[in-house]
């Protein structure tokens, strides 16, 4: 994501390929952060919860 940032910084607000950058950017992160996610669920496990009664 970092270097993405970088990237769009150095480019030029008035170039034709800007936009273009920033979709293919945005794909990116949101790709990163879905195989993040997929990641954390296989190594999250569930906290054990014991049932009693209300009082």
């Amino acid at each position: 994501m970092q270097v993405f940032v970088e990237e769009l910084h150095k480019i030029s607000h008035r170039d034709e390929m800007r936009p273009k950058i920033l979709m293919h950017g945005i794909k990116r992160i949101l790709e990163e952060k879905k195989e993040a996610s997929l990641v954390g669920r296989m190594f999250r496990r569930k906290k054990k919860i014991e049932p009693r009664g209300w009082y």
